[in-house]
């Protein structure tokens, strides 16, 4: 008598998780948290091109940056994509300057501080133009009004309220939060003119040349004439424009301080 069979049955197939696909160079979703402690790092960067100081003394405790819900993972992805520096503070009591130790890993301390690289301000600028625009469609608000900005505590700060310059064509004012950069005495169209341009399209980070055509000028030459009057003579060297390379369009980002505190731009006279 044969033993009898035994139907060995296969577990039933679990369905494969699905994929998680990203658009190549898409930013991660950091929402809210990200805007907070992008204003914070740029708010930085303003107080020391305003003062002319390191940037480093205004350097952001990494403390801060948490209690805006930032992780440890997005100051890596920050830092990854060039946008942010660190180092770990070794300020003692009797310095009047800080001090840090500049690090290059993706650990932290307890007293690291993160300062914006050059392509971190224009990339905090335009995350925060992009969030302003979004939450004045949502809330139908000016775009400025949308989103308040914060001190180092956190706290809304009511003078830097918006980080994004602000041309006041009935003043013949650019300022920037409550500093004023240029004011006009006697007319100058072309000026007067790309920053009308700027204001009107919420100060992106490039326009197209707006000036129009004339027959006796270059028009490469003229709009070059015109970026560096910009950046000459302003009250408040916070604003720096420049050609988009193409020798058509214009480009604007908040001064950089450097290392050693003050501009690079030459001064001028206020």
């Amino acid at each position: 008598m044969s033993a009898p069979r035994i139907a060995v049955m296969n577990p039933p197939q679990q369905p494969a998780p699905p994929k998680l696909t990203f658009r190549i160079g898409s930013a991660p979703p950091l929402s809210a948290r990200r805007n907070d402690a992008l204003r914070l790092l740029l708010e930085a960067q303003f107080y020391a091109a305003d003062l002319r100081r390191s940037v480093w003394d205004f350097a952001v405790e990494i403390s801060l940056l948490r209690k805006t819900g930032l992780t440890s993972n997005d100051l890596r992805w920050l830092l990854c994509k060039g946008y942010v520096e660190h180092g770990r503070e070794m300020t003692v009591s009797h310095e009047t300057s800080r001090t840090f130790r500049r690090s290059s890993g993706l650990t932290f301390a307890r007293r690291t501080c993160f300062v914006l690289t050059e392509s971190g301000v224009e990339f905090a600028q335009e995350a925060l133009t992009q969030s302003r625009k979004n939450q004045a469609t949502i809330n139908g608000a000016r775009p400025e009004a949308a989103i308040p900005a914060s001190n180092g505590n956190g706290a809304p700060h009511k003078e830097l309220a918006n980080l994004a310059p602000k041309w006041d064509r009935q003043r013949q004012e650019l300022r920037v939060g409550p500093y004023l950069v240029k004011q006009f005495k006697v007319p100058a169209a072309n000026q007067e003119r790309i920053l009308a341009a700027f204001e009107e399209e919420d100060w992106p980070v490039k326009i197209d040349d707006p000036l129009p055509p004339h027959c006796e000028q270059d028009p490469k030459r003229r709009l070059h004439d015109t970026i560096n009057s910009l950046n000459r003579n302003q009250k408040h060297r916070l604003i720096r424009f420049t050609g988009d390379g193409s020798g058509q369009g214009v480009r604007w980002s908040l001064l950089m301080p450097s290392a050693n505190g003050g501009s690079d731009l030459p001064h001028s006279p206020a």
